[in-house]
């Protein structure tokens, strides 16, 4: 692909990603996919904590995760940034200012807004999860993609980096120096596209800086303004690269352009195309930047597989054996080369073929790029180890040596390949090509460019050769001169041998095939001379050149296409007559001797007809001296009208038959006979007129169905004429409409009247004082309570409030009021008045309900001092409480250590549980503990009335009864002894309300222990008596 391919594939459809509508506010304005693996935590910690959460961007984690591992990245970012981490979940829709991690054993594509989830198949291939992410991001987002590399092995992203600079996106990588493993960042920084190479704290702050500039945030671009008022500032940077550079990029479609320098700007954190302008001016280092954005190249070995496994069957082939049938070599042209890795591809294609055929081929390939650094990298013919990975694996082992870092290309394929720097638009091009492969490089040049480099790859082949274009381009005014190979990869083959103008290219090769040059098909430095000479002052070459045609070329005349004649070239005196008294004519028909006449005319009307070249032998005419003469006549076509849109000329030659002999590679000569001439040219002139007759029959009837037209437009202008009368009708309708809807409007305003009104009321009677400011900080409305703290008079509604004293102390009000109006956040401050009265102020933000902007503030001023008060006397009674509650708990603690008895009830079913549980009680030590069993309910009631029991201990099931029973039974008798409750895992169906509402305690009987019935038995006791405190404190 071409050095010149520009970051948008979608220029070419008329510049559609610049059109596109605005951004809503549910979608993101940018996507940044992070690409990370080992070490790469402790980065994204960083690189989240110092990025706003409110970029109006999405961000997407991709890292290499094992299979089974549960990943914790959300949790742990969580702790980062305060956007919300979401595992991503197929089909989830992209939302701004949100982070979205991959879950393991998946790959994450994107499609219309939406994250895909593919699992991952165990298939032993290398799976490369964050290329794959950041391909499908350039495909989805285009110009709005940016991908960050951090800390990770391996080479994983170094590809996914071609595609999105390749739309034009953002592309940031972790400084391998800060980097815990540096394999990723490496990579990447090695593929050439990286913008920034920071830490990841730098890459956050610059990513903030870009989405705040007003291009990347949407904001007017001023390029394209620019170029719609054709602005000279453009001209002005396009002249100091080609100072820089020697590269024109006047010729490029303003899209292309726009978005890179549009990029620069933002990056560079300027406003303007002026400012960029001076920048360039200052810094020859962003001067070089921008040279070589502009020549971004991206490309790869074998790109498009499909495509290239037809040039393998078919056109290699094809083109190999016609050139081994007629002994010739076999030349591809790969102009826009880049780095090199297509036009290896091609030759490698050819030494396969050869080499299994057992051929003996010479085949050149010509790679030729207007970037000289691309050249020079592409000359070395070394390549990484992730670049060659789309090369099958048997033409890796054959024509690359590897080496530690790269692998390097087989000298056998490298003297097949000829390197030169070569312009499309302005270097004339090779000859006698077999295949030309120029993939994305037409559809950045603009529509006359795109004609000039058509017009030049079609001279370049030969016939039967091949055209090898980009997905997206086409042959345009070409197409009739070429046949279809395979339309979906772009390949077709020539089979018009016609010829076709090369521009403003000066070309001999028009004139007399004894004056025609072939075009070079070595460097164009060494053939060509250097481009400085090229370029050197056109005045003088061309007077050279108009010398060498006047004094070398045969005596010609330029005729256009209706054969007047508008230049000659050489002495042309003898072949025409002087100019006789009336009007003057320039035909050549007219302008030549007479015996020429009907020769001239013949092969000019043939020459127009036929398209093709005519040459005439032996035309005797007697010349202005009464002299017979005899000479061959040549007729050129040089712009055929069906080939391009530019003016159609013909160059009209007298070839004197004593100075050059008839050339054998000439067009076919034919004998002049007069009479038999004469009589074609009748026969011509007849077939003219009768073409004239039917053209003339044709516009009477076109005439005829005219007037049948517009007698029907006549009918339909009278059935309008009724339409307007119904349409008259139904204004009056509409009329009868439009009053009821203005009696239902007066209706609205008497209820918005009425509204107004209660509003009024209510502002008149409420207690707080509120002020409406505008914009400009000027009075609309306050209520009468206001006038207590601000000095406010009926005639200061419409005054500026800084105009009014208050009585506030509050000496940031203003700026207070001005913060809020500026960055619509509301303001909450608690101050004192002058008469020492608690007050809270709050500024709050107007906001319309329909258009949701901010048209003011609102300022309400709040009397707290009763509720200061209630807050100071409510601390009071709360230190009052804590000092009585530890007063309690020290005399619990006291009562615990000296009572000398506990009595204990135990009510159990189960006579091996009341012993067990019996007995754990008796084995406690530092408690006197007295414990007294029951079987049954009945048996604990009867002794709770009259028995003082401190707790007791009840099984929840107790045969029929349960634990409820007896609860239920001590509230009949108003007896309020703590209960704890016991049961084990088994027994289900425990009311829980009745746990929550009755019951002190629960304790498992599995787990029963001395110790647990003692801390249960202690916790129940402190918790009864401090409710008893805080009940007398009540």
């Amino acid at each position: 692909m071409d050095s010149t391919e520009a970051h948008d594939t979608n220029d070419n459809n008329l510049e559609t990603a610049s059109a596109s509508p605005a951004q809503t506010s549910d979608k993101p304005k940018y996507v940044v996919a992070i690409g990370t693996s080992a070490g790469g935590l402790e980065a994204m910690m960083e690189f989240f904590s110092n990025l706003p959460n409110n970029t109006g961007a999405a961000y997407i984690i991709i890292q290499h995760l094992s299979p089974d591992f549960k990943s914790l990245l959300p949790e742990i970012l969580s702790n980062a940034t305060d956007m919300p981490v979401i595992t991503v979940g197929d089909g989830m829709i992209l939302q701004p200012d949100k982070v979205y991690a991959t879950p393991p054993r998946t790959s994450l594509m994107l499609a219309e807004g939406k994250l895909i989830l593919n699992e991952q198949i165990n298939d032993g291939q290398l799976h490369l999860p964050i290329d794959s992410c950041f391909r499908s991001l350039a495909e989805e987002q285009n110009h709005k993609s940016i991908c960050v590399v951090l800390s990770g092995t391996g080479s994983d992203g170094s590809r996914g980096v071609r595609s999105v600079k390749e739309v034009g996106g953002l592309v940031a990588v972790q400084d391998p120096e800060s980097a815990k493993f540096d394999g990723m960042p490496k990579s990447a920084i090695n593929t050439g596209f990286a913008d920034w190479v920071l830490t990841p704290k730098e890459i956050a702050l610059r990513l903030t800086e870009f989405f705040n500039h007003p291009l990347a945030a949407g904001g007017a671009s001023s390029i394209q303004q620019a170029i719609a008022n054709e602005d000279t500032t453009l001209e002005k940077i396009f002249a100091a690269i080609k100072g820089h550079s020697s590269l024109d990029f006047s010729q490029y479609k303003a899209s292309t352009i726009a978005r890179r320098i549009e990029r620069r700007i933002s990056i560079n954190q300027l406003s303007s195309l002026e400012e960029y302008h001076d920048l360039l001016l200052k810094s020859p280092r962003e001067l070089q930047r921008l040279s070589k954005e502009m020549l971004i190249g991206v490309t790869s070995f074998f790109r498009d597989s499909e495509a290239f496994e037809i040039l393998r069957s078919q056109i290699i082939p094809q083109l190999a054996k016609a050139a081994v049938k007629e002994k010739d070599s076999l030349r591809v042209w790969t102009p826009g080369c880049s780095s090199g890795e297509e036009a290896y591809s091609m030759a490698m294609l050819i030494a396969e073929y050869t080499k299994q055929n057992n051929l003996n081929l010479d085949a050149k390939v010509f790679a030729t790029d207007i970037d000289q650094d691309a050249i020079t990298r592409a000359s070395a013919g070394r390549y990484s180890k992730e670049t060659i990975q789309d090369i099958p694996e048997h033409l890796i082992q054959t024509y690359f040596t590897e080496h530690e870092d790269y692998y390097e290309i087989d000298t056998e394929i490298r003297k097949k390949v000829i390197f030169a720097t070569h312009n499309l638009i302005e270097d004339p091009p090779f000859s006698n090509i077999d295949l030309v492969s120029c993939r994305n490089v037409l559809i950045y040049f603009q529509h006359g460019a795109q004609k000039k480099v058509l017009s030049s790859l079609f001279f370049a082949l030969r016939k039967e050769g091949v055209l090898f274009l980009g997905s997206s381009e086409s042959l345009g005014i070409l197409s009739n001169h070429f046949e279809t190979v395979d339309e979906r990869s772009k390949i077709y083959r020539k089979v018009s041998n016609q010829r076709i103008p090369l521009g403003d290219r000066k070309s001999l090769d028009k004139l007399h095939p004894a004056t025609a040059y072939a075009m070079p098909s070595l460097p164009f430095n060494t053939m060509m001379g250097s481009r400085s000479h090229r370029q050197g002052p056109q005045n003088h070459f061309s007077a050279v050149q108009e010398r060498l045609i006047n004094d070398y070329a045969p005596p010609t005349i330029v005729v256009n296409e209706i054969f007047d004649a508008i230049h000659v070239y050489g002495n042309v005196s003898e072949y025409i007559n002087g100019f006789t008294p009336g009007k003057i004519t320039n035909n050549a028909k007219d302008i030549v001797v007479p015996d020429l006449r009907v020769a001239v005319s013949t092969a000019l009307f043939r020459c127009e007809q036929e398209s093709e070249d005519i040459y005439y032998k032996d035309v005797t005419f007697k010349d202005s001296t009464g002299e017979t003469k005899t000479i061959d006549l040549s007729i050129v076509n040089i712009f055929p009208s069906e080939i391009s849109h530019s003016p159609r000329f013909m160059v009209l030659q007298f070839i004197n038959k004593k100075v050059i002999e008839t050339q054998d590679n000439s067009p076919t000569a034919i004998t002049f006979d007069v009479s038999k001439q004469s009589q074609q040219r009748i026969q011509d002139l007849e077939k003219e007129l009768l073409r004239k007759q039917e053209h003339l029959q044709v516009t009477v009837e076109e005439l005829e169905t005219t007037n049948e037209e517009l007698q029907s437009a006549n009918e339909e202008l009278m059935s309008a004429n009724e339409e307007l009368q119904s349409t008259n009708e139904e204004l009056q309708s509409v009329n009868e409409e439009l009053y009821t809807v203005n009696s239902e409007y007066q209706e609205k305003i008497i209820q918005l009247t009425q509204a107004h009104s209660d509003l009024d009321s209510v502002i008149n009677a409420t207690d707080i004082g509120i002020i409406f400011l505008d914009r400009e900080l000027t009075i609309r409305k306050y209520t009468p309570t206001a006038r207590d703290y601000i000095n406010l008079r009926f005639e200061d509604v419409n005054r500026p409030f800084h105009h009014i004293s208050h009585e506030l102390n509050y000496d940031e009000f203003l700026s207070d009021i001005a913060f809020v109006l500026s960055n619509n956040q509301p303001k909450e401050k608690e101050i004192s008045s002058k008469t020492d009265q608690s007050l809270l102020v709050r500024i709050i933000p107007y906001t319309n309900n329909d258009t949701r902007t901010t048209e003011g503030v609102l300022i309400t001023i709040t009397n707290v001092s009763r509720l200061k008060f209630v807050e100071t006397a409510l601390h009071r009674a709360q230190e009052q409480l804590r000092n009585a509650l530890l007063d309690r708990a020290e005399r619990l603690q006291k009562r615990l250590k000296t009572n000398p008895e506990i009595k204990v009830g135990l009510l159990e079913d189960n006579p091996a549980d009341r012993r067990n549980i019996t007995r754990l009680l008796n084995n406690v030590t530092d408690r006197k503990l007295h414990v007294v069993p029951f079987a049954t309910v009945e048996d604990a009631l009867q002794t709770t009335t009259s028995d003082e029991y401190d707790i007791f201990l009840v099984d929840y099931n107790l045969g029929d009864a349960t634990a409820r029973d007896f609860v239920e039974g001590m509230r009949a008798q108003r007896v309020d002894i703590p209960v704890v409750l016991m049961s084990g895992y088994s027994e289900a169906g425990i009311d829980v309300d009745f746990i929550n509402s009755d019951i002190f305690d629960f304790l498992n009987k599995d787990d029963l222990s001395s110790q647990l019935l003692v801390r249960s038995i202690d916790y129940v006791l402190e918790r009864r008596d401090m409710s008893k405190v805080v009940e007398a404190i009540r």
